[in-house]
């Protein structure tokens, strides 16, 4: 891959990465999980994921070749689970970028009217021009990225600022009590939601002028922003809507109705999602076309996948991200009332990644303080997954039947090659 990318170019990246349509519930819905001790689950995911991204740092400076994770567990766990890992991805961001994507058309529906046909035009768009940012090439691709990234960030300064006055007083609503341990659990699983996602950077870093330099900053940069544009949201919409009214999914909404005048609330919620979903969906068809370019090329997808144009694009890998999207929209479109499922089983399946990641990084970590943090970050993954595994089942069934796959496909491969030397 071209090594291209600037660290402004990167930390766009990072911010799409973990950007997305989380940040149009997530406030609210830690806000109703969480309740008062809703401070106390930003700050408990935000400790989980620090040392998250001191893995991920670590395995970009062992594997700056764009495998990422897919490279960490192939050598920590075999290539047999590895094998999982690319269909794993796919299944995860073919299921979540089309919910966000028809979160965002919600935003829009609601502002101009056209009810479902709004909401699923919208998603088509938003896939569509992901596609078409990756297909353009590298360099433009990065450069409209950086535009919209900046965009996001902009609008969402907006929001909190100009819902601050009627906030400010307020805020004692997220004063926290006694924490009750249960709403905590379900609430981190919930905000880490927010944070899931850096782990695509690590297919990203290969095209970045120096990764072992650039990517912990980029990544540091995006965490800081994300986390505390999320976390100012949150307190400004316990301080501004009564505890018994904030409606989970469209607290964001809720928020932005008490700016006036209406049509400019409207406006910034409006442009909030789809500056959100755009930013994200580009972001991930980026990582995911990586990876599954990478995966091909070591053979765990089909060669035809790891093809490059002249411009240094996986096309046929957008190609096939692209489909995915258009299947799950098309199952969408015909299903009411998915969209939750969709999201929480998203945020389960980057939960089972981790844990897979967590555990290789275990096996090949050097030192004790390396294996202290694994085994902590290990007891933190399975009590989130324990707090709602009927939701990460789909993600485990995907590792196992690959790797059962592979491991079958090892086997027949020796078997043939026995009886030929016989």
């Amino acid at each position: 891959m071209q090594r291209t990318l600037s660290l402004p170019h990167g930390v766009a990246l990072a911010l799409g990465s973990i950007a997305g349509s989380g940040l149009l519930f997530l406030p609210s819905l830690t806000l109703v999980v969480g309740g008062r001790d809703v401070m106390l689950v930003w700050l408990a995911a935000t400790l989980v994921c620090l040392p998250v991204l001191f893995l991920l740092a670590d395995v970009v400076r062992e594997f700056d070749d764009g495998s990422g994770i897919e490279g960490l567990i192939a050598r920590g766990l075999g290539v047999h689970v590895a094998a999982g890992v690319p269909p794993l991805f796919l299944s995860i961001v073919m299921l979540g970028i089309p919910a966000g994507s028809l979160v965002a058309g919600t935003y829009l529906a609601e502002a101009v009217g056209g009810g479902r046909a709004v909401e699923h035009v919208t998603a088509l768009v938003i896939v569509g021009v992901a596609a078409g940012v990756n297909l353009a090439g590298i360099r433009i691709g990065a450069r409209l990225q950086l535009v919209t990234a900046g965009l996001l960030i902009a609008i969402g300064v907006a929001l909190v600022a100009l819902t601050s006055p009627d906030a400010a007083g307020g805020y004692g609503a997220v004063a926290p009590g006694a924490p009750d341990a249960g709403r905590l659990l379900s609430g981190v699983l919930l905000a880490f939601f927010a944070y899931a996602g850096f782990e695509n950077l690590t297919f990203i870093a290969g095209e970045f002028r120096n990764p072992r330099r650039d990517f912990p900053v980029a990544m540091a940069a995006a965490f800081a922003a994300y986390g505390l544009l999320a976390v100012a949201l949150t307190a400004n919409m316990a301080a501004i809507v009564p505890a018994g009214q904030i409606d989970e999914l469209a607290g964001l909404s809720q928020l932005a109705e008490t700016i006036e005048p209406a049509a400019l609330a409207t406006g910034v919620i409006t442009a909030l999602a789809l500056a959100l979903m755009q930013v994200n969906a580009n972001s991930w068809v980026w990582g995911m076309s990586r990876l599954v370019r990478s995966a091909a090329d070591a053979g765990r997808l089909p060669r035809s996948l790891a093809a490059l144009d002249d411009r240094g694009v996986p096309r046929r890998a957008v190609w096939l991200l692209s489909a995915g999207f258009l299947a799950t929209l098309a199952f969408a479109a015909f299903a009411e009332d998915v969209v939750t499922d969709l999201l929480v089983t998203t945020s389960a399946g980057f939960v089972v990644l981790y844990l897979l990641a967590v555990l290789a990084y275990a096996r090949r970590a050097r030192g004790a303080r390396r294996r202290i943090l694994a085994a902590l970050l290990l007891v933190v993954l399975v009590a989130l997954l324990a707090g709602d595994a009927a939701h990460a089942l789909p993600a485990i069934g995907v590792v196992g039947l690959s790797a059962g796959a592979s491991l079958a496909g090892a086997r027949r491969r020796r078997a043939v090659g026995e009886c030929a030397a016989a």
